[in-house]
């Protein structure tokens, strides 16, 4: 496929990053309950930052984090795709890589869809 830039030389899909692991879908119904009505997928260190735990308690910082971010989308304009969660709405996960901030993006899938992906700043 050559475009104005000339011929791509390498490329990664969604599909391939799901398989790799480096992205972590976000089961539908937790989406849907938070108000969130796309796709969600989380990387693998935002996860870590600011879902995983060894409490038990990983369910309940998805839903806080989910909620945030939907507080984020609805308060940005309309034709935003970036969209900034302060650390400081985010539950802390087990260990803190210092991460002050989640960045949730729109960016079309494999297949062309809106998926909304959350990742930490230095990821993007």
């Amino acid at each position: 496929m050559d475009d104005e830039y000339g011929p791509v030389v390498a490329s990664y899909t969604w599909g391939e990053a799901f398989k790799d692991g480096a992205f972590i879908e976000i089961p539908p119904a937790a989406a849907t309950a938070a108000g969130i009505g796309m796709p969600l997928a989380i990387t693998a260190g935002a996860r870590k930052e600011f879902v995983e735990g060894s409490d038990g308690d990983e369910d309940d910082r998805l839903r806080t984090v989910l909620s945030a971010v939907a507080r984020a989308v609805k308060r940005g304009p309309d034709d935003e795709v970036c969209f900034v969660v302060p650390a400081e709405e985010l539950p802390s996960g087990q260990t803190s890589t210092g991460a002050d901030q989640l960045l949730a993006i729109t960016q079309p899938g494999d297949s062309g869809d809106l998926i909304l992906t959350l990742m930490l700043p230095d990821e993007m």
